[in-house]
């Protein structure tokens, strides 16, 4: 992906300046970057600072106790922090995106939205709405978020993969078939294989093959190997085999790949599965 947020599995920093917070991707422009004057908060006033400080704090102890894995405790410092700073976007984008990497995809499509409402302009660019939306079974919506990201990003084959499963699981799969978006050429492996599969024009065995066969660097080998996983287990459920989805849901944990799309993998197979809950395993470290 080009300069969205990106869909690769890059961890987020959380920047902390003298007008609060930004969340920021190392190697993309986001939405968060690129707030304008007329949604930021206003820093004149006589107790900004202190609002700003009690904002950087919470999202602090949420991004803590994300990576301790306590999820109700994430919910409870983002449920405050929006409040807190209703109109700034960056704190609204960086709480939503917490509140889905905890589990609490629902309680996040609210943020996002007050994300979308605050900055309209960058609403194409906001493809962990998307994911969201897919993740808590709004479809239509989400397909729509994906469709509109294609603008902005026009050779991610990952937005291809997520927009055929919300049209497929919103429409049918002819219908994703027809009208599954295209790439010029994504770089990454195996994502060209994984557009032909949903193009009907491989098989997941073939994706397999292909991210087994991708580059030697260890680092790139297992995400490549991840991303295989994850968009055979999305395509299995866009096709409506959820054994096999669930399977290569899984088998995408055990990678070793972190990130947001690695805790994507774990909050949908959650979420889209709940009787295999109990067992989903963890991102390996």
């Amino acid at each position: 992906m080009s300069r969205r947020f990106l869909l690769r599995s890059i961890p987020f920093c959380l920047v902390i300046c003298c007008v609060g917070l930004v969340a920021c991707n190392p190697s993309s422009t986001t939405v968060v970057a690129q707030q304008t004057a007329e949604t930021a908060v206003n820093q004149d006033a006589p107790n900004q600072g202190a609002v700003n400080q009690e904002a950087a704090k919470l999202l602090r102890a949420a991004g803590d106790a994300q990576n301790a894995g306590d999820y109700k405790l994430v919910l409870e410092k983002c449920r405050a922090v929006v409040e807190l700073l209703p109109n700034d976007v960056r704190v609204q984008q960086r709480a939503a995106e917490l509140l889905y990497l905890s589990g609490n995809a629902k309680e996040s499509i609210p943020v996002f939205d007050r994300v979308i409402e605050l900055l309209p302009n960058k609403a194409a660019e906001n493809w962990q709405r998307g994911i969201a939306l897919a993740t808590v079974g709004e479809f239509k919506r989400g397909a729509e978020q994906f469709k509109l990201h294609h603008d902005v990003n026009p050779d991610d084959v990952e937005n291809s993969a997520w927009y055929y499963l919300c049209v497929a699981k919103s429409e049918s799969v002819e219908a994703a078939k027809k009208t599954l978006i295209g790439s010029r050429g994504d770089r990454r492996e195996p994502m060209m294989e994984i557009l032909k599969m949903l193009q009907g024009r491989s098989t997941p065995e073939q994706v397999l093959e292909a991210a087994e066969k991708s580059s030697p660097v260890p680092e790139l080998k297992v995400r490549a190997k991840f991303y295989a996983d994850l968009y055979i287990g999305l395509y299995y459920d866009s096709i409506g085999r959820e054994e096999d989805a669930v399977k290569f849901f899984k088998r995408s944990l055990e990678q070793g790949e972190q990130g947001y799309m690695a805790d994507t993998a774990r909050v949908y197979l959650e979420h889209r599965f709940q009787k295999s809950k109990d067992s989903v395993p963890t991102a390996k470290p």
